[in-house]
């Protein structure tokens, strides 16, 4: 078992596991991310990675050319479903946005590393005269003020685990390609309709970047090294209702199946 490199996404899980509502459990992240066990793929993970392939036609290596699902598969009348219509449309719409602001990809899937924390892009291009960074994101929350993933423009700001990823990529962009603030889009795309999309470019305050530096960072990357030689350290924390929809459920022997007592203080 290799030490992970810190994602991201590890980095969200371990926001999770160390916010004050502890909602996160550190076995699930255990297993996730030092055993890197398989996890099964939700359906609506398998339509943004299907969007997503649409847009780029790149998969990850060693991953399957995704499928789309079928209505009356295997009959005269066989057609995409209904999700996986609109999932087409959007990125016909996707590439027409690249043709008409005359986007020139560099790259796609780019794999970042440097010293141990490593990130993936969906898209390295020139616009405008300058590199930079395109995330493309095809959710159901399109226009969602209040879910903590939620796309609704204007309050993003107030959403951290959303901004983390361009904090996250702009420190990698400025340690591999001596960039001090590489432009960072998100691209998003309305899950139940086809005609809804937005371009949001992320503009980080430079303390913002130096604090995920100098602290976030090394703080987190002594939490992997620990937990990697440490492993007993991270708490599972069992909850009827997150146990339900564990992808590691079938195999902990510290699930729950039933509600446990919870407790408030007035």
């Amino acid at each position: 078992m290799q030490k992970p490199n810190l994602s991201q996404s590890l980095l969200k899980a371990y926001l999770e596991y160390y916010d004050e509502s502890q909602s996160g459990c550190g076995l699930a992240l255990y297993k996730q991310y030092f055993q890197k066990l398989p996890t099964p793929t939700s359906d609506a993970a398998k339509l943004g990675i299907y969007f997503e392939y649409l847009c780029t036609n790149y998969v990850r290596e060693g991953d399957p050319i995704p499928e789309p699902e079928l209505s009356y598969k295997g009959t005269t009348k066989e057609k995409l479903s209904a999700d996986y219509e609109r999932a087409t449309k959007s990125a016909e719409l996707f590439k027409k946005m690249i043709k008409e602001h005359n986007i020139n990809i560099i790259k796609y899937g780019e794999y970042m590393q440097h010293n141990g924390v490593s990130g993936i892009s969906d898209i390295r291009a020139n616009w405008n005269g300058e590199e930079c960074i395109i995330d493309i994101k095809y959710s159901s929350l399109f226009d969602d003020k209040f879910n903590e993933y939620g796309w609704h423009t204007e309050s993003l700001v107030y959403k951290s685990k959303l901004l983390l990823q361009p904090t996250h990529y702009k420190y990698l962009a400025r340690k591999l390609y001596d960039n001090p603030d590489i432009p960072f889009y998100f691209f998003v795309f309305s899950a139940k309709d086809p005609e809804k999309a937005k371009i949001i470019k992320v503009n980080i305050q430079e303390e913002h970047i130096n604090l995920h530096e100098s602290i976030t960072i090394p703080k987190m990357l002594k939490y992997v090294d620990y937990h990697y030689k440490h492993p007993e350290a991270l708490e599972a924390r069992p909850s009827y209702l997150k146990c339900k929809d564990c992808p590691f459920l079938d195999n902990c022997d510290k699930k729950t199946t039933i509600p446990l007592i919870e407790e408030i203080h007035y």
